[in-house]
């Protein structure tokens, strides 16, 4: 093994040890007192592990999102699909726009494929490692209702506020209570 091949090996060690979050010492022990073959094993072991938090960190994401079903953007028919000027099918499947934190509205027509651009928008967003929520409009709306009345609305809000990503959908009837007597307001689309 070359010095550089050496320093480049211990330099991904100490970066592996810091990504799980190890000491330095960790890295400095390797260094001075592991064979070549020791330090690739251990780097090894390393790098599964990172990858299989890495994994874990995906499917809880994708657990905590909420997504009544699980889309993607394979096999998804754009044909119909009217971008704005200035933004792109690679940027919307790119998700870049959620990292710049700008807002995207789909709108049209029902069954033209808003949901399921959505749920693959929001998977994407997960598998990158990106905090999202998906809510229906009606979910939403009785969920903050009910944290109002538990006292757990800051609690509610501030746990929304830390998503990368909120997903609203679906338009419908919201029952609101007013002084006890239920009335239900619909929420109108232009679909």
């Amino acid at each position: 093994m070359t010095p550089k091949m050496k320093a480049t090996l211990d330099e991904e060690i100490r970066e592996a040890a810091r990504k799980l979050f190890l000491s330095s010492s960790v890295a400095d022990l390797c260094k001075n007192e592991a064979t070549p073959k020791q330090e690739e094993f251990l780097l090894h072991v390393f790098q599964a592990e990172l990858a299989a938090r890495e994994e874990n960190k995906r499917h809880r994401l994708m657990k905590r999102a909420g997504f009544p079903t699980y889309k993607t953007f394979e096999g998804y028919e754009y044909s119909h699909i009217q971008f704005p000027p200035l933004f792109s099918r690679e940027e919307l499947e790119s998700c870049q726009f959620v990292r710049e934190h700008k807002n995207l509205i789909l709108y049209g027509p029902v069954g033209t494929g808003k949901t399921h651009l959505a749920i693959a928008i929001g998977v994407k967003a997960c598998q990158m490692g990106l905090k999202t929520k998906f809510f229906s409009v009606t979910e939403l709306v009785l969920k903050l209702a009910e944290a109002r009345k538990q006292g757990t609305l800051e609690k509610l809000v501030k746990d929304l506020q830390k998503q990368d990503l909120l997903i609203l959908d679906e338009w419908g009837y919201v029952p609101v209570d007013r002084d006890g007597s239920q009335m239900l307001f619909r929420i109108v689309s232009d679909s």
